[in-house]
Formats: C-alpha cells, sequence, structure tokens
C-alpha cells in the first residue's frame, strides 16, 4: 500500500489481477483513509491508459490518472480517483487486454465482457469491499462499462456510461451495413503507442515479425497517421489522399503489423455471430445513466442501449446535448453534474432528486456555433423519447426534384463513380469535423448525386425524434450504396446538413430484419425498397428556410466507398473492383421515395 495523497491520507496500490486465462491486466486501487474497512467501489476499465502522463510510469498508482483542473469532466475516466475517493468510494482503474502494462492482446472489445466480469469477481473477493460496484467511463471507457454490465455480475449496481457503443459493430462500424471508416482508420493508428509489451510479442509470434520490421512498422503508421489527418484540411478533404483512397481496406501495411485485429473489424458485412457477441445492452438488466450529444458518432448506439433497457427495467436516465462527441468533455455541456447524484442513490442509499426526474433531459439546440460561450439552460426533460407531441409527418421525393405531400414524376439517374467520391462535410463523426456543415463544396461536384428542395418554410418546423428515408432504387451494379442527407437550405444559401445514413444495397433487408443477413444482390432493371435510418435529432428548421433531401452514393470517409462489385466483403476489394454505377431513385405512387420525420406540434 502506497501513500498517494498526503493531504487526504488516500493510500493505493498496484496488482496485476489474473484472469480466468490466466492473463494479468494491470490494476490501481484507491482506498479512503476513513470510514472503512469496506467501501462501495467505482470501476473503470479503459485502452487509454491509468497514468498522467499518458503512457508514463504505468505500474505506479502515484502517477493515476486524474483529470486537468482546467478539465475536470475531460477523459476516459469520469471525474478521477480523488473526487472518487473523498466521496467514499473505493477506485479501481484498470488497463484494458493488451494496452500499456496490462497482459495479453488488444482485441478491441472482444475480450472486454469476459474481462470485466473477472475483474468484478476479483473485487467481490477483496476484504475492502461492500459488494456495491458501480462501473463508469466515456467513448472507450463506456463501451467496457456496458460489456462488462452485460454479463449480470451480481455486485455490479449501477453504470454511467457516455458517448460510448451499446452494440458497437451493428450500430457505429457497420451502421446501414456499410463500414464506419473515419473513426477506424485514425483511431487505430492514433492508439498504436498505447499497444503493450505482450501485445507486440503476440503478434510477432503470429506473423514473424522481427523487432526491425516492427519499430519500422510503428514509425510508419505514425507517419501515415499524420497524413490522414493532414487530408482532413484540404479545401476538399480527404478524396485526393492516397492513404485515405487506399485499397484493399485489408492488410493494411501501416496498421496491420501492430493491429491485426483491424482486419477482422472489417470482415463482417453483415449480422453475424461476432457482431451478435458485442451487443451488449441486450442483457443489461441494472440501473444505468446514458449521455450523448446529439451528433456524437456514438448517438444511435447510445439511443438504443437507453430504449431497450429502460424497456425492461424502468431504471435508466438518458442525457442528450448539444454538438460532437467532444463537447461533452466541456464543463459548460452540462446543466448540472449528476455523476455523484446517480452513484450515490445506488450505491450509498444517499437521497436524489436525480431519480425522480423524467428519464429523458435534452438539449432542444442539436447544435451552438459558439460553444465556448454556450450556457446549457433551455433543457427540457421528457418521461420518454420522442418527446410528447411529436407526429410523424411524411414528404416525398418528386421527379422534378422537389419535396411535396404526393408522390409523381419520373425516375431520376445519377452516377456514382467510387474513384471520385464525395467528401464528408460534418455529420456524427469523431475524429473529423462533425457537426452542421455547409454542403455545397460536395454538391457542385460533378457526380454528386440527387437534390430534393421542398418549399420555403411560413413558420418554424422542430424536428424531435428519428428520421428515416425509404426510397425505390435501381442500380446497373449488383451492389452499391444509398445515401440521405438531411439538409436544411437557409435564407443566406448555406445548405446546412442536419442529418445522414446509408444502406448498403446488397444488405438492405438486413437493415430492418437482422435475420435476414444473406446477400441479395440488384438485377439490372429491377426495382427495390431500401429504408435508411438518419438517427434522431432535436433541430428546429426556423421560418423562411427549406428542407432539402440529397440522395448520394458516397459520404467519404465516413462511409468507406462502396466499390459496386457486388462482392459480399468489401474490404478485400482493390481497384481492379471497382465498377460505376447508374443508380436511379423512382418517384410514382406504385414505387414511391418519401422521408418521415417526427415531428412536434406547437
Amino acid at each position: 500500500m502506497k501513500l498517494v495523497d498526503q493531504t487526504t491520507g488516500t493510500c493505493g496500490f498496484q496488482t496485476d489481477v489474473e484472469m480466468r486465462d490466466g492473463v494479468r491486466l494491470n490494476t490501481f486501487v484507491f482506498l479512503p483513509a476513513e470510514g472503512g474497512p469496506q467501501f462501495p467501489v467505482i470501476l473503470h476499465r479503459t485502452p487509454y491508459g491509468i497514468t498522467t502522463p499518458q503512457g508514463q510510469a504505468v505500474t505506479d498508482p502515484a502517477h493515476g490518472w486524474l483529470p486537468s483542473a482546467n478539465e475536470p469532466m475531460r477523459g476516459s475516466i469520469l471525474r478521477g480517483w480523488k473526487a472518487i475517493v473523498e466521496r467514499g468510494y473505493a477506485a479501481v482503474y484498470q488497463d484494458t487486454r493488451g494496452r500499456y502494462a496490462s497482459g495479453g492482446e488488444d482485441r478491441v472489445y472482444a475480450d472486454d465482457a469476459q474481462d470485466g466480469y473477472d475483474t468484478l469477481e476479483w473485487i467481490a473477493a477483496q476484504p475492502w469491499t461492500n459488494q456495491r460496484v458501480g462501473m463508469s467511463g466515456s467513448s472507450a471507457g463506456a463501451t467496457t462499462t456496458l460489456a462488462a454490465a452485460s454479463t449480470r455480475h451480481p455486485s455490479l449496481r449501477a453504470f454511467f456510461a457516455q458517448v460510448g457503443g451499446s452494440s458497437i459493430y451493428d450500430d457505429v462500424v457497420c451502421e446501414g451495413q456499410s463500414i464506419e471508416m473515419e473513426r477506424l482508420w485514425l483511431w487505430v493508428s492514433k492508439n498504436i503507442p498505447g499497444l503493450s509489451p505482450s501485445h507486440k510479442e503476440a503478434v510477432m509470434r503470429q506473423s514473424g515479425a522481427t523487432e526491425a520490421i516492427m519499430e519500422a512498422a510503428r514509425q510508419s503508421a505514425g507517419e501515415c497517421y499524420n497524413r490522414l489527418e493532414a487530408a482532413s484540411h484540404a479545401a476538399l478533404p480527404f478524396i485526393h489522399s492516397q492513404d485515405w483512397m487506399r485499397l484493399p481496406l485489408t492488410q493494411h501495411p501501416d496498421f496491420t503489423p501492430w493491429q491485426p485485429f483491424l482486419n477482422e473489424l472489417i470482415s463482417h458485412p453483415a449480422p453475424d455471430a461476432f457482431r451478435s457477441a458485442h451487443n451488449f445492452r441486450r442483457s443489461i438488466d441494472i440501473p444505468g445513466f446514458h449521455a450523448t450529444t446529439w451528433y456524437d458518432i456514438f448517438l444511435t448506439s447510445v439511443m438504443a442501449a437507453f430504449q431497450e433497457i429502460q424497456a425492461r427495467t424502468g431504471t435508466q436516465k438518458l442525457w442528450i446535448g448539444s454538438n460532437a462527441h467532444y463537447f461533452i468533455y466541456q464543463t459548460q455541456f452540462w446543466p448540472r453534474d449528476p455523476y455523484f447524484e446517480w452513484f450515490g442513490y445506488y450505491l450509498k442509499d444517499e437521497k436524489s432528486d436525480l431519480i425522480g426526474e423524467p428519464a429523458v433531459f435534452y438539449s432542444p439546440r442539436a447544435w451552438v456555433e459558439d460553444e465556448e460561450h454556450y450556457v446549457p439552460d433551455d433543457w427540457r426533460h421528457a418521461d420518454s423519447w420522442p418527446p410528447p407531441g411529436a407526429a410523424p409527418q411524411r414528404l416525398y421525393l418528386t421527379g422534378d426534384g422537389g419535396l411535396g405531400e404526393s408522390p409523381g414524376g419520373d425516375p431520376r439517374t445519377y452516377t456514382y463513380d467510387p474513384r471520385q467520391p464525395n467528401p464528408t462535410l460534418g455529420g456524427r463523426n469523431m475524429l473529423i469535423t462533425a457537426g452542421q456543415v455547409d454542403q455545397r463544396p460536395a454538391q457542385a461536384l460533378r457526380h454528386y448525386g440527387l437534390m430534393y428542395t421542398g418549399d420555403v418554410l411560413n413558420r418554424g418546423l422542430t424536428l424531435a425524434g428519428e428520421v428515416r428515408v425509404t426510397l425505390h432504387v435501381g442500380s446497373d451494379c449488383p451492389d452499391t450504396d444509398f445515401m440521405a442527407k438531411l439538409i436544411e437550405v437557409t435564407p443566406d444559401g448555406r445548405h446546412l446538413l442536419l442529418m445522414d445514413g446509408v444502406t448498403r444495397a446488397m444488405y438492405r433487408e438486413s437493415v430492418l430484419n437482422p435475420a435476414k443477413h444473406q446477400p441479395q444482390p440488384l438485377e439490372a432493371g429491377k426495382v427495390y425498397a431500401v429504408t435508411i435510418g438518419l438517427g434522431d435529432i432535436h433541430h428546429t428548421v426556423h421560418a423562411g428556410s427549406r428542407l432539402q433531401v440529397d440522395i448520394v452514393s458516397s459520404n467519404f470517409p465516413r462511409r468507406a466507398r462502396n466499390t459496386n462489385s457486388g462482392h459480399p466483403l468489401l474490404a478485400n476489394d482493390c481497384e481492379a473492383d471497382v465498377r460505376v454505377a447508374a443508380n436511379t431513385v423512382y418517384h410514382d405512387a406504385a414505387t414511391p421515395s418519401f422521408v418521415e420525420m417526427s415531428i412536434l406540434s406547437g
């Protein structure tokens, strides 16, 4: 036991906790100086390191991670051991498998349910626990929390998870059965330095790589990350970068030497056992606090977790704030800090007004330009989502490029050339520009796609809930992607992206029913129904603006390019597999195309 805080007398120690397969994970424990000998516990498991500075003194609890004084809400670990211990909890940190000082091989969440359970089992056997444990984390730390919660360990009483994936492959990596690329490429390459010595040894044994090969790969991965990141700042980002445009996606020469599991991540084009094993929300039955933002890459996954678990338990809370993934780490994002209210009630029997509040608390402003001066003084409560008063409204895409109350018009066809993709400009992104970004630079491209524009609104229109687009389409290729964007055309001429979604045509039925996971190639001359989910939002389109729906087949690198080849495993496609597609949207009453929105009255 080591004294880690002389002011409070907090002691901490490091230990290697053994998992069921013998792998040992680097773990810190921090205990209050008073109130024992048994305490409620808050556990964090993260791939981002548990010390400050990151990656240094990795087995010394005296360097246990703490948030900076300037950004007390930032971190995969929430609030930090000092604040946790000061409130009478034991704090436990753990490096996940294959990261920093932990043993084993990093397989990106594949082991986190099992390892989470084994860590909870170890905590339950310790003399300093009172068997009331909470887990929390942000982003990757939220995903590891949900993974552990899915195992239903009896000592885990509640969790607090923000901006993380509850079924990360179905919801995020393979959303719409299209590969989500920007986060994967930047996240994997950026996190290679945190891979542990045991991970390195494991991949060297598998590949036969030498130390020299691994060192060269480490350097090349860092250089590739820098080029990828730099390409995001071009006038037309991404699409002229050889690093972003490289095919095939598998066997990446800079990333897979260190992280061969990347090949596995992108090799499950439809729902299967691998993806199902990462659906953590389906078995969670304890109280959970979920927090996200309207333009978080994990928004749909957080909302699905809340909706599904709340339907089973009635013990969930959902807070949704403005802007993108990283705004949740700013103090001004939060109307108040609910963290210790939540755990105080479930782990210490403290009274809490939070528990009696309506289940949903949300910002009505999906996007604010001035984050620094944002004041969260207009959040609203609701018992459920969407909020009461929201009703469905349908607008039809028409053959003259309009949006109207009735279907009609001739088909419209556009060219999709995977070698000339549309660049991603905003949306629910993580490591590239997110949010409500003007689409005109992309719309000006020769093979952009189709635009459908509504009339000028004579009064405001408030979107509050899910948006879906249903298309009747055809293609002269066996496979392609259909993407829908919902856009606000402002009076000053900007085309601001509100939402977007994708469906891979060959797996169109599995989007609605995962059991129908067999590929169904398109046949030229036939018409097919395709449903595209755009997620949820709360946003008011002001009077004087117009709604616009764009139908395109690329949004790169938010989505990896569909080569149109018809090969189920797109990740293996090379340049020789690329086909140019002529994609058609139909509009008549027998084959209508339309957008369905949830509109809040009043």
